[in-house]
């Protein structure tokens, strides 16, 4: 199919504006085009026994996204910041609005392409 796998994350794979993320049996693909991601999807149900989950994703692996209006969406996993305090001794009563941390990061669009 024509993918190459990313070096730095063995679970993701590209293709000319493609991605697909792969954890044990469940995968995500998304990229620039509908048209493609779909391709794609008839492409490896030829290959795999698959179930299409449709086309907007509101969690995978327990990251939670929300999409906007205008195409951008936010990443955020809520439940990790009090499993990392859980894990340090004396910080389980913690507030975890004190702690500073990146809790998300929103994605956009480049209208310039890739580079």
């Amino acid at each position: 199919m024509g993918f190459k796998q990313c070096e730095a994350d063995q679970c993701v794979w590209k293709k000319d504006g493609l991605v697909i993320i792969v954890y044990v049996d469940d995968c995500l693909i998304f990229g620039n085009s509908k048209d493609e991601v779909e391709k794609i999807v008839e492409e490896l149900g030829k290959r795999f026994d698959i179930t299409d989950e449709g086309t907007t994703v509101e969690e995978y692996l327990g990251v939670k996204t929300n999409h906007k209006k205008d195409g951008s969406f936010r990443m955020y996993h809520p439940h990790l910041m009090q499993r990392i305090i859980q894990t340090i001794p004396g910080m389980e009563n913690a507030n975890d609005h004190l702690i500073l941390a990146f809790t998300s990061i929103t994605l956009t669009a480049d209208k310039n392409g890739p580079g």
